[in-house]
């Protein structure tokens, strides 16, 4: 899954997205945007308690295996897309998945941001998911954390004081202390199927433009 972005593409119902290997890459002088560390996916399988229904576990198996896939612990990690339902039953269940996971290699409190695409766009409905990625792909281009968009206060289900995260509630710089800056991006499905990627910021190449934000 190690691959960088050349093109990015998105519309209302429609999102697209280019790949190639990363040394393919380098070696061509492409503009990368990002890089696809590694990426998971599962279904949830009998532990559900519906078909419409999602599970904590299986969530939180596919989150650590993307993490363990792209060999890196949950530290280096201090950004989360989230599939982001906005239902009463979904959010706590993917905050608790994701906390479970993350806990299995930190113990830090409140410093991963969270964020959902579906707050400036709607649902989307199934290019949810590669909205969500080309979003987080232009999060790291830009090295800037944007704002969940009408976050006023947290469903009172979801520990947010016991866990890694935090909702991001204002656009901010992205700041990272001692590591490149990575991101994960949830998009679970109906019927258990749960998919999570690992991306990183694409490294520096003399044939590629200043990004955003990054000085000469």
């Amino acid at each position: 899954c190690l691959v960088c972005w050349v093109c990015l593409v998105c519309w209302v119902c429609l999102g697209g997205v280019v790949l190639k290997r990363l040394s393919e890459a380098l070696d061509d002088g492409d503009h990368i945007y990002a890089i696809i560390k590694g990426c998971a996916v599962n279904n949830d399988g009998g532990s559900k308690i519906g078909f419409t229904a999602p599970s904590v576990e299986g969530q939180a198996e596919v989150i650590t295996m993307a993490h363990t896939l792209s060999d890196v612990v949950a530290d280096t990690i201090s950004y989360v897309e989230t599939h982001g339902t906005g239902t009463t039953l979904g959010d706590p269940i993917e905050i608790a998945a994701l906390t479970k996971a993350f806990q299995t290699t930190t113990n830090r409190k409140k410093y991963c941001a969270i964020g959902s695409v579906k707050t400036n766009i709607g649902h989307a409905d199934a290019t949810a998911g590669i909205a969500g990625l080309i979003k987080t792909v232009l999060m790291l281009y830009h090295k800037q954390i944007p704002p969940s968009l009408n976050f006023e206060q947290p469903n009172p289900n979801i520990e947010f004081e016991t866990s890694p995260f935090f909702v991001a509630t204002k656009l901010s710089d992205w700041n990272v202390n001692g590591f490149k800056r990575r991101a994960g991006v949830s998009s679970f499905g109906i019927g258990g199927t749960n998919a999570h990627a690992v991306l990183e910021e694409a490294p520096p190449h003399p044939n590629t433009p200043n990004t955003p934000n990054t000085p000469n």
